[in-house]
């Protein structure tokens, strides 16, 4: 009997062996944060030294990016330049995306016109639009009852975007366009139900590249199929972004909250406290709406801040000392960091270095009071920016007075700048002493196209913008050169000496898309000529113009100034967006302005300047 009980036992214990057990669930477990703790005296007590930041793509970063954001959209008003070859994929989601619009229905806008009939005309073109999104942009706000909905109060932070032709198209050229309203998606560009949320939206005319002949497609080295909107996007939901603290303490993150709510209270307008505690180990943070439109700077004081409130004054010097001790460039930028983070009353403690003998103190103590709106830091960054040191230094020493409050000795030490021997120390005094609106600076806008402004200078100067809000400047008394006779855009602009004593010009232009033909006479003088190339004649404004649009007004004007009719420089703004788009770096604060020279530009010439590398023998410059 023993022996049987024994047999069963065994097989049973042999028949269990076989069966196969699932592996126990493992547990989760936090990802730790790469962290040696390794971290710069300069940096001890601050935020920076305990947090990382995590912007809206989830991703963990030390530094500020923006984000890349994309969608399909269509440019409507071409003239014959457009295609409605384009992938079924890419058709269904227009058609889908056309229909939500109201396009086919009776009841709503462009009822009359169905999707696919404006997606086979030859007047329109899809195309991709693309842009880089600041991290921690605000997004639009809902309109109140009372408020218009355009309101420019209610807007999101706007920017600039690109667009460009579906590369299976035979779309030949989007100039004359106008973006239809596009959404922008975070992430690869996809169609169907895997798109993501959208993040932004994107419309207006297309601004194309201003030096392409008209009606010269296919005979010169110039690409059509692409352009930019200038400050044609909106974000639509506020950008996240976050610190993730590199070891969870709720009591940390409570203290960094507050350090932050302290320095940045909260203020009108704004939908919550800028930072906000989430976890023991994450913070949200709002952009307060007074630094919506310099994000960088704000993360930078931000993450500067020291955590300890007591004894303003005394950490103040001991950043000082910690700076003498140890003058280094990487030293020098957060010691001018912590002490705007700290606020005025560092003031009594930097003042002395304003001259100092030592270049990087004197520098950093300058940022620090130029942020800081020190008026005792004027008369020494005028110094810093007539100096003849360092361009970088004085092209921000420049910047820096272009902030500060209403005071007549930056208007007075700025002006000599614009007869200075660099054409960009005179370039970038000209656009501060615009934006503090100063007397010697005549401006005039050209509604809905561009602001043409005029600078009193030794030098004659052509300058124009091809981001943000469209600028024209012009230094110097500058006047077209006569004799003149010019012929150009295959004989549709023809300008030529009146037979008189007048000294005007005759200008004959013919618009081949509205089949017109304009004659006038008009003054040699430069900014009245420019003015006439743009202005749109109507009973309420008369007076003579050619309605020309932004990129046609540059276009004529450097025609003019390659054919040697001009005496002045002629400079263009760097395109900064498909810079950014491509490469995502951080630019230095010394961007060069390319010059455009008399001959054709070859076809396989790089688009893009070489950004000036600084070595660290240089002088750190002020931003």
């Amino acid at each position: 009997m023993r022996i049987c009980i024994y047999l069963l036992s065994l097989c049973i214990l042999t028949s269990c062996s076989s069966i196969e057990r699932a592996d126990k669930k493992p547990r989760p477990v936090r990802s730790k944060i790469s962290f040696n703790g390794e971290v710069p005296n300069m940096l001890r007590g601050t935020i920076k030294q305990h947090v990382a930041l995590m912007g809206y793509a989830d991703s963990y970063s030390t530094q500020y990016e923006p984000i890349i954001a994309a969608g399909y959209g269509l440019v409507v008003g071409l003239d014959g330049t457009g295609s409605s070859e384009i992938p079924p994929q890419v058709r269904a989601h227009m058609v889908a995306d056309l229909a939500k619009r109201g396009l086919g229905e009776s009841t709503r806008g462009w009822g009359h016109i169905k999707p696919d009939a404006l997606l086979n005309s030859n007047e329109t073109a899809v195309v991709i639009v693309e842009a880089a999104i600041p991290q921690a942009a605000s997004g639009r706000k809902p309109s109140r009852s009372n408020m218009r909905e355009d309101h420019p109060s209610l807007r999101g932070t706007v920017f600039d975007v690109h667009v460009y032709a579906e590369p299976s198209s035979s779309t030949t050229s989007l100039e004359g366009g106008m973006l239809l309203p596009t959404l922008l998606r975070q992430g690869e560009l996809t169609t169907g139900r895997s798109q993501a949320r959208e993040v932004a939206a994107a419309s207006g005319p297309v601004f194309i590249n201003p030096f392409a002949e008209p009606n010269a497609i296919n005979s010169d080295s110039v690409h059509r199929t692409s352009g930019r909107i200038l400050k044609g996007g909106e974000v639509l939901h506020n950008m996240t972004m976050r610190l993730v603290l590199f070891e969870p303490s709720h009591a940390r993150a409570s203290l960094i909250q507050s350090s932050i709510n302290r320095i940045f209270p909260e203020e009108q307008g704004q939908d919550g406290p800028t930072a906000h505690g989430m976890s023991s180990e994450m913070i949200d943070i709002r952009v307060p709406p007074s630094w919506k439109d310099d994000v960088p700077t704000f993360m930078e004081i931000m993450t500067h801040i020291t955590m300890r409130s007591q004894n303003p004054e005394g950490i103040a010097m001991s950043v000082k000392r910690l700076l003498l001790a140890d003058p280094s460039p990487r030293n020098a930028d957060a010691a001018a960091w912590r002490w705007r983070a700290i606020g005025p009353r560092v003031l009594s403690v930097i003042r002395p270095l304003y001259e100092h003998t030592e270049s990087l103190p004197r520098i950093a103590a300058l940022r620090a009071g130029g942020g800081l709106e020190d008026p005792l830091v004027i008369p020494f960054l005028l110094e810093e920016a007539t100096s003849k040191t360092a361009l970088g230094g004085r092209l921000d020493a420049i910047e820096l007075l272009e902030s500060m409050p209403v005071d007549y000795r930056i208007e007075e030490g700025l002006r000599p700048l614009l007869n200075d021997t660099d054409l960009e120390i005179r370039l970038r005094v000209a656009e501060a002493l615009v934006k503090r609106n100063d007397i010697s600076i005549k401006k005039y806008s050209i509604p809905d196209k561009f602001d043409l402004i005029h600078v009193p200078s030794d030098y004659n100067l052509i300058y124009v913008t091809q981001t943000g809000y469209p600028k024209i400047i012009l230094a110097g008394d500058v006047e077209i050169s006569r004799p003149l006779t010019l012929q150009a855009w295959e004989n549709n602009l023809l300008i030529k000496d009146v037979d008189d004593d007048s000294g005007e010009l005759l200008v004959r232009y013919q618009d081949t898309d509205k089949g017109t033909t304009t004659l006038q006479h008009i003054t040699a003088d430069l900014p009245t000529f420019t003015m006439f190339l743009a202005h749109e004649s109507t009973p309420e404004e008369p007076a003579p113009g050619l309605n020309l649009s932004y990129s046609r007004t540059i276009g004529a004007l450097h025609t003019i100034w390659r054919q040697h009719y001009i005496d002045a420089d002629f400079k263009v703004e760097q395109d900064r967006l498909l810079a950014a788009i491509k490469r995502l770096t951080t630019e230095s604060s010394f961007v060069p302005r390319p010059d455009f020279e008399p001959e054709t530009e070859k076809e396989d010439a790089p688009r893009f300047i070489d950004q000036p590398q600084i070595s660290q023998d240089e002088e750190v410059p002020l931003s």
